[in-house]
């Protein structure tokens, strides 16, 4: 048997190539403004900037880990040595992506506590310089990812990666404001400490930012998924129909694809698939097995 007989279809489709191609434009265009902020970072001894530089890059790779899954999800939609599909690359990538984030955004901390108990000499003009650069590029992102994420909408697959991709251009673009905003006040007053203190800040978004994905993730990872009230509205409808709810199982197979495995007693005579089609429409499966016991 070299194709699955009953395949849950993780693709992109003729309508995602459009975002996938802009997607691959932000990639590129923030993989080099990273590359730019971190060398200056270094360069120019501002904390904020280089923060604001590992950031970036770390939306870089969610977006590129999110175009490598697109890619190999799609070459591999009927490969029958995935259990329903090849959906949960993009979910491991994203959880990997988040443990790195983590340890980034705690590296940084530490870096910063230095810094405010050490101020270090920082060339303000070229770092502005730069930071604005880097502001630039992440609202011309956000505006290329929102454009793709409006059309989405008209979708019936509803594109998850993209548009937290487009959440995270967001957030860099406000941890940029947050460099310029130190930088600035460094320029001007002769601060030090407010590049350390927006490092901190910074961070923290990163941290939050990284607890979420993790939770996010994890939960698809571990098969975890709160179906008590879908449980209640299954059991009522079998039991409209003249069946008893057995055993249930739902979990999800992708960010956006659920699956099922529903038993019940036996129902009503010739009730049994109408009774699957109204659970796949209730349960909003992509994947739903019936067993039904006499």
């Amino acid at each position: 048997m070299s194709e699955r007989i009953c395949n849950q279809h993780w693709v992109t489709g003729q309508n995602n190539k459009q975002g996938k191609r802009k997607t691959l434009i932000v990639v590129i265009l923030t993989a080099a403004t990273m590359i730019l902020e971190i060398i200056f970072g270094l360069f120019t001894g501002s904390l904020a900037l280089l923060t604001d530089g590992i950031h970036m890059g770390t939306h870089t790779f969610a977006l590129l880990v999110t175009l490598i899954a697109y890619t190999f999800a799609d070459r591999n939609r009927n490969n029958p040595n995935f259990a329903f599909s090849s959906g949960k690359i993009s979910v491991l990538g994203g959880y990997t992506n988040a443990v790195l984030l983590g340890l980034t955004a705690l590296f940084m901390v530490k870096e910063a506590v230095e810094r405010l108990l050490n101020p270090v000499e920082i060339s303000f003009t070229e770092a502005i310089i730069v930071a604005v650069f880097g502001l630039a590029i992440n609202i011309i992102s956000a505006f290329i990812l929102g454009a793709s994420h409006g059309e989405e909408h008209s979708y019936h697959h509803h594109d998850h990666n993209l548009k937290a991709a487009y959440v995270h251009v967001l957030t860099d673009a406000l941890t940029s404001i947050l460099a310029i905003f130190a930088l600035v006040m460094g320029r001007f007053f002769g601060l030090t400490w407010p590049d350390a203190a927006v490092a901190l800040v910074g961070a923290g978004v990163i941290l939050k930012w990284a607890y979420g994905l993790m939770k996010s993730t994890g939960e698809i990872l571990v098969d975890y998924y709160p179906q008590r009230s879908e449980v209640d509205m299954v059991a009522d409808m079998v039991d409209r129909r003249g069946g008893k709810l057995l055993d249930i199982h739902l979990w999800r197979t992708s960010e956006s694809h659920k699956a099922a495995l529903v038993a019940i007693s036996e129902p009503d005579r010739g009730a049994v698939q109408e009774l699957k089609k109204e659970l796949s429409s209730l349960l909003d499966t992509d994947h739903l097995t019936l067993e039904v016991c006499s």
